[in-house]
């Protein structure tokens, strides 16, 4: 569902930021989707570097894919547009 909204998004002009959200094991490392690399950012720093994202593209959107263990600390992927 997520590559579709990305697909989605740039479809319509809009500007994907690369940036995900995940567990503290996935912190650094990197996916791809639809062409883009994702970098993942861990629990640890989620809070400060959301707000620096915030401030860097104050209009945007954030779709979140949370899925149930992510209350665990298992998987809470964020894709920001």
């Amino acid at each position: 569902m997520g590559k579709a909204v990305i697909n989605a998004a740039e479809a319509a002009g809009l500007n994907v930021v690369p940036v995900s959200f995940g567990c503290e094991e996935e912190s650094g490392q990197t996916f791809e989707v639809c062409g883009r690399e994702f970098l993942v950012h861990g629990s640890s720093d989620r809070e400060s570097f959301l707000e620096s994202v915030l401030d860097k593209y104050p209009n945007l959107i954030i779709v979140d894919y949370t899925v149930p263990d992510a209350v665990n600390g298992k998987h809470n992927l964020i894709f920001i547009f």
